[in-house]
């Protein structure tokens, strides 16, 4: 799949199921036609969850050395 040890991986599977999740939850909202305020904090938790993401993966790029 990727090149990336089991502990990284398991790391950032977090981040990936909860990026899944709230574009779910969005999708969601948007077929039933139920679009609140709930709606966009998925919307900003999702933009939150992809930049704490791109920052774990920075930080676990310097940890290449094993």
């Amino acid at each position: 799949m990727w090149n990336i040890p089991k502990e990284k991986l398991k790391y950032l599977a977090f981040y990936y199921f909860w990026l899944y999740f709230l574009v779910l939850c969005i999708c969601f909202d948007v077929y039933m036609d139920t679009v609140t305020g709930f709606t966009f904090g998925y919307a900003g938790a999702y933009v939150y969850m992809w930049l704490r993401l791109q920052e774990a993966k920075e930080l676990l790029k310097g940890d290449d050395d094993e």
